[in-house]
Order: C-alpha cells, then sequence, then structure tokens
C-alpha cells in the first residue's frame, strides 16, 4: 500500500497506464472522475488490452501480405 495513491481516468491510454504502473511498481489504480472513484484497473488488464491490441495489428500485417 502507498500513502501517495496514484489515479488515473477513463481518457488514460492503454501505454500510459503500462508506463506509470510499471514505473510505479503499481498493481492496481483507481480510476476516478469528477474526484470519484468509478472504477479500478489492475496491470493485468492493461497487458490483457494490449495482448490483444498487438494481436490484432500482427493479423492485420498478415492479411495485408497475403492481398
Amino acid at each position: 500500500m502507498t500513502r501517495d495513491v496514484k489515479t488515473c481516468t477513463e481518457d488514460d491510454t492503454i501505454e500510459g497506464l503500462m508506463g506509470r504502473m510499471t514505473t510505479g511498481k503499481f498493481r492496481h489504480m483507481p480510476v476516478v472522475e469528477q474526484e470519484k472513484l468509478i472504477g479500478i484497473v489492475s496491470i493485468g488488464d492493461v497487458v490483457k488490452n494490449r495482448v490483444e491490441e498487438i494481436e490484432h495489428e500482427a493479423e492485420a500485417l498478415r492479411d495485408y501480405i497475403r492481398q
């Protein structure tokens, strides 16, 4: 636990969250909107989303090459 809690918003990018969570060694980050807690994101959520993005990009490249 930390006294200096870092938060994010729904507008933060996956890359930004991944960097902040890795640098700060956070496994979870509160998501806030207008100073109210609206959720919690985990590093697992962030990594899963990034892996899905990479898989989609790889498939698009494979489709491009096949043409």
